[in-house]
């Protein structure tokens, strides 16, 4: 590690206090009893001695690992080389980079003060003393965040606020000996008045909006989400750095109020904001249970609930040429996700850890995920890990890795190979190891704690196939854009739009704030398939009774999907299926209006419209090709790279002839590899039997009866 830095002496402050003195300040701490002091005679915080730097980091036991087992070196040598590379800059962030300096603020001022205390580094040391102080003297408004945050007055903490103020914390927590006991107070007075007294108005105020929205049924204020989980984690942060016991002393309710925002088995926004919630819920437990403040059985752990609904999610793993190289793990991204993910490796550790207080199939799999998701854990795509959605390691990861559990992959726990979820998804595959087709639709939901971040997909979904993404989601990207606006609309999913043939406008799908949504079944094993359904008849106005959506699986070969739309008054359906062209991989070949070969890589597909009927009546509808936008990893501002384009979406869709009071379609779905896929052939006979034909020249008779001739949900 030595050669990452110049090695020399532990800076301490500009006039490199001793470490006898460092030890006397210590000492006179533990004389006083350990108690903090909250304020001084000059009205300023001091450092709390409850949390001594490096509460959380025992340095000399990292190292001695680290120099007998790879895992931890690997581990320690990828945050140390980021390290370097941040100390090289003048600066968190500088003149031509994409990341503003607010959102890489924790992650590389933590990778630094790691760096520094596996050292100590005069240059890692130098920089977070030049860096931390020319932070604490900008202007509070300075750590509101971007321009487009609001600036009320009194200021309110935002995002940005909490990830600067976490960051130096951390500097505190990892190296405070760098600092004069004066630069300690300055550093911790800024903590006061840019993070926590904002913090404070900003979790009072959310409190107050979300006792209105709850007494409202939902009229009013708003509803607590992943921001209160952040700012929460800010301001426990610094509450137990500077010893504020009052503050303190409210963190294990307001941790208690967080948990409450999970369903059983996921949580409402999405898989990603379920990482960005859940890193800082942990974090901030991590932070109550190092200096034995609150007792482990009241800090429960919810998100580790959640690993199964991670583990579903992971599609396949295989190179990304446009991100660079190295192996990228695709995830299901409904709502406001990215389809090119992982979940925090310092959620999934602190998890896996043995004494992190999470059942142990859910610790096993928090390993497993880790294991298989982290494996390269040196990529990094965005400039941006915590604030930017791809994670990379922190030195949280390091510390809990050196006791975590064993892992145990999902099929030796065992998983289903079909399993819903309350947040809507079902996730459908072939065989955990090596999985080679993975389907996951939003098939309806149970009621929901939280559910900002959705997108109206009711109804859609993605589909893998030999490691290649064929129907996709359309992703999000920064909320400052119009492109953002349009990706969570109906029409750029797999799924379909009702509009009123009189007016033209559309006929909206909408649902009370956290309730269910949809009439759900299955999955279910029928006749040899796997089944389910869902009718969102629910989600409209009193003119659409059924709206139902019936998958039948064969995996790994075969999917079939069956809609069945009634309305009470005739309506126009416009249904859509968007292909992922986001690389430019995608080659469609369309056979007939009604029929398409589709290839990317090695794998290949044939996707029919096998049957369309309006008010009963069979008629010859054919696929009209449009083109949508496909966006990958988020980024606060527009304009990123990873911000998709039109035309890397490629859209095929059907729209009723007439308007109608009755249309059914049935779509099939047959995958291979692409020097197997012509030998597969597809038909759909006048009793609803579909006829497939094998390459090897068997065949296979489904009838769609047995799995739609029935009420919903019957």
């Amino acid at each position: 590690m030595g050669t990452l830095f110049e090695a020399g002496p532990v800076l301490r402050g500009v006039c490199r206090q001793d470490a006898r003195e460092a030890r006397e300040l210590d000492d006179g701490e533990q004389a006083a009893g350990g108690e903090s002091h909250e304020h001084q005679e000059n009205g300023v915080y001091e450092l709390s001695t409850v949390r001594k730097a490096g509460a959380r980091l025992d340095a000399a036991l990292v190292r001695r690992r680290a120099a007998r087992d790879p895992r931890v070196a690997r581990l320690v040598q990828v945050i140390t080389e980021r390290a370097a590379r941040w100390v090289s800059n003048p600066t968190l962030s500088v003149p031509g980079e994409l990341p503003e300096w607010w959102h890489v603020a924790w992650d590389r001022l933590g990778d630094v003060a790691f760096a520094h205390a596996m050292g100590p580094h005069e240059a890692a040391a130098r920089w977070l003393h030049d860096e931390t102080l020319r932070l604490c003297a900008l202007p509070v408004d300075d750590w509101v965040g971007p321009s487009f945050r609001p600036r009320p007055v009194p200021p309110v903490g935002m995002l940005e606020t909490a990830h600067v103020g976490l960051g130096v914390a951390e500097v505190l927590e990892l190296a405070s000996e760098i600092f004069t006991p004066d630069e300690r107070r300055v550093v911790t007075e800024a903590l006061v008045d840019h993070c926590l007294l904002p913090y404070e108005r900003a979790l009072l105020g959310s409190e107050r909006g979300a006792e209105l929205h709850a007494l409202s049924g939902g009229e009013q204020g708003t509803a607590l989400n992943n921001w209160y989980m952040v700012l929460l984690d800010a301001f426990g942060a610094v509450s137990l750095l500077i010893g504020d016991d009052d503050r303190t002393a409210t963190l294990a309710q307001r941790y208690r109020t967080a948990t409450a925002l999970y369903n059983g088995d996921s949580y409402g926004e999405s898989l990603q904001y379920f990482g960005y919630a859940s890193l800082h819920l942990s974090n901030l437990r991590e932070l109550l249970l190092a200096p034995g403040r609150t007792p482990l059985a009241e800090l429960a752990v919810p998100y580790a609930a959640m690993m199964p609904w991670a583990a579903h999610s992971t599609m396949f793993q295989g190179p990304k040429a446009e991100l660079g190289p190295g192996t990228y793990t695709t995830m299901v991204n409904f709502g406001d996700s990215a389809m090119t993910a992982r979940p925090p490796a310092d959620l999934l550790t602190s998890i896996a850890r043995r004494d992190g207080g999470a059942p142990p199939a859910d610790a096993a799999l928090a390993r497993w995920l880790f294991d298989h998701t982290y494996s390269e854990p040196q990529l990094e795509p965005s400039d941006l890990s915590s604030f930017g959605f791809f994670s990379q390691i922190g030195w949280r990861s390091v510390v809990n890795c050196l006791d975590m559990v064993a892992p145990r992959a999902p099929r030796e726990l065992p998983l289903p190979l079909a399993q819903r979820f309350e947040t809507g998804t079902v996730a459908v595959r072939d065989r955990w190891e090596e999985s080679r087709t993975v389907l996951a639709a939003q098939a309806g939901n149970a009621a929901l704690r939280v559910d900002g971040h959705r997108h109206d997909d009711h109804g859609s979904f993605v589909l893998s196939h030999g490691d290649e993404l064929f129907f996709t989601d359309p992703g999000h990207c920064s909320y400052r854009s119009r492109a953002q606006h349009e990706a969570k609309q109906a029409a750029q999913h797999s799924t379909w739009v009702v509009t009123d043939p009189v007016t033209g406008a559309t006929i909206e799908r909408s649902r009370p704030h956290g309730a269910s949504a949809g009439n759900r079944r299955g999955p279910e094993q029928r006749s040899g398939c796997t089944v389910f359904s869902v009718d969102l008849a629910d989600l409209y106005p009193d003119t659409v009774t059924r709206a139902r959506r019936t998958w039948i699986t064969l995996l790994p070969h075969i999917v079939l999907v069956v809609d069945d739309v009634v309305a009470a008054t005739p309506i126009t359906i416009a249904t859509r299926f968007v292909l992922n062209d986001r690389d430019h991989a995608l080659r469609v070949n369309q056979a007939t209006g009604r029929r398409l070969v589709l290839r990317r890589g090695a794998a290949a597909a044939k996707f029919f419209l096998l049957r369309s009927e309006e008010g009963g009546r069979r008629v010859s509808p054919v696929f009209e090709r449009s083109w949508s936008a496909v966006h990958d990893i988020y980024q606060p501002q527009p304009n990123s790279p990873t911000q998709g384009r039109e035309g890397g979406g490629v859209v095929f869709g059907t729209t009723t002839e007439q308007p109608t009071t009755c249309h059914r379609a049935v779509y099939s779905i047959v995958f291979d590899a692409d020097s197997r896929i012509r030998g597969w052939h597809v038909s759909m006979d006048e009793s609803d039997i579909i006829d497939i034909e094998r390459p090897d020249g068997t065949r296979l008779r489904i009838d769609t009866r047995v799995f739609t001739g029935h009420p919903a949900g019957a």
